[in-house]
């Protein structure tokens, strides 16, 4: 598969997600920005400034998760060396 082929495909899933989001209630578990605290539900889409954040830091789409996966992610969160906790302190550099 080409490259463009690649990123014809990856343009398709993005507003495939994007959609999703908009159906489902997702909880913010980054670090508070303006415009998106840390632990906001958002069951209506994502702000702009969440959704600038995550096109300039693809990563803060992983920081976004479903209200039914809160307590799995926050233990995750809390986890040193973990996946999420790793996202997070990135984040929180930024």
């Amino acid at each position: 598969m080409s490259d463009a082929e690649k990123k014809i495909q990856l343009t398709k899933k993005v507003p495939a997600k994007e959609e999703m989001q908009k159906q489902e209630t997702v909880v913010y578990i980054g670090p508070d920005i303006s415009g998106a605290k840390q632990y906001t539900v958002f069951n209506n889409g994502l702000p702009d400034v969440l959704k600038k954040k995550i096109q300039e830091q693809p990563f803060f789409h992983s920081l976004i998760v479903p209200v039914e996966k809160l307590a799995q992610a926050n233990m995750e969160l809390a986890k040193e060396g973990s996946v999420l906790n790793i996202l997070y302190q990135k984040a929180n550099k930024k």
